[in-house]
């Protein structure tokens, strides 16, 4: 009997069974022991960094691989053990620390130095910079939602939740009544009808997790959803664009039917920062 194929070649049944695989460890070490939770999202975030990396080369933008790895690493347990000034002092630390790293191998590596050069050189900079951004520091908000001690644990899984079920709907109604193209030059595999299916199981989701489980007014739960969904649809479609401009499909193949673990984290960082601010802005 022939495997079936999710669009684009994937197997789905490899996807389903990493993607329970996945769901499980992440509930283990979530409801079980923080510790546990912490150490999966920093090797998570690792892997990630190593992923995008290594991506960023392939297009000519050098980021080191070591330090970026490492920092990125070191992010999570700092931020959650740390608060939001030691998240912002890390941050800013490994963005000096990897410029200050490719500055000293330009010196090793180069003895002349031109105006192209120069502007390589303050691309890579950016491309660093960019890197810490996007990855590590938008995903260590998740990390001050785990620090609330009486229900840090909820939040995280609301939203962790609620993604995973917009970007489930996503695919699965759009590949099965999928007819209209949502982004065509960005991600041609996503349709309207997915998006609408996104929009009515992530609201479900985040409400019915919000009154239930956070103890919130339903109200809260709505702009929590339209939070999620705002920041899941457009961290998916900024993850497509990155990945049309470095000119490769998925950021790597370490997950069978998914692709990379950046494939999996895209919708996770913008979703884990406004969380957090409607954590701290209705929940305080």
């Amino acid at each position: 009997m022939s495997e079936v194929k999710a669009p684009g070649g994937r197997s789905l049944s490899k996807s389903i069974v990493v993607g329970l695989f996945l769901a499980a460890i992440f509930l283990a070490s979530l409801l079980i022991y923080k510790e546990f939770f912490i150490l999966f999202l920093l090797v998570s975030t690792a892997i990630g960094a190593w992923e995008l990396s290594t991506a960023l080369r392939i297009k000519g933008w050098y980021v080191p691989r070591v330090p970026a790895v490492v920092g990125s690493a070191i992010i999570m347990p700092a931020t959650y053990y740390g608060g939001p000034v030691v998240q912002w002092l890390v941050s800013l630390g490994i963005v000096a620390a990897l410029i200050v790293w490719r500055t000293v191998h330009l010196i090793w590596e180069r003895r002349k130095a031109n105006f192209q050069t120069f502007l390589r050189t303050i691309r890579d900079f950016g491309a660093a910079a960019f890197l810490v951004i996007y990855l590590p520091l938008s995903l260590s908000f998740s990390m001050l939602l785990l620090r609330r001690p009486e229900d840090g644990a909820y939040w995280v899984l609301t939203f962790v939740a609620t993604v995973a079920l917009i970007d489930s709907a996503g695919y699965l109604f759009g590949r099965v009544f999928g007819k209209h193209k949502l982004a065509p030059g960005v991600s041609p595999k996503k349709t309207w009808e997915g998006l609408l299916a996104s929009i009515i199981l992530g609201s479900a989701t985040a409400v019915s997790l919000t009154v239930f489980l956070l103890k919130g007014p339903w109200w809260v739960g709505v702009i929590l959803a339209a939070s999620i969904i705002l920041a899941a649809v457009f961290g998916d479609l900024a993850e497509s664009l990155i990945k049309r401009d470095l000119g490769v499909k998925d950021m790597s193949k370490l997950l069978p039917g998914h692709g990379g673990m950046m494939d999996r984290l895209d919708s996770m960082l913008p979703a884990s920062l406004l969380s957090y601010l409607v954590m701290v802005v209705f929940f305080g």
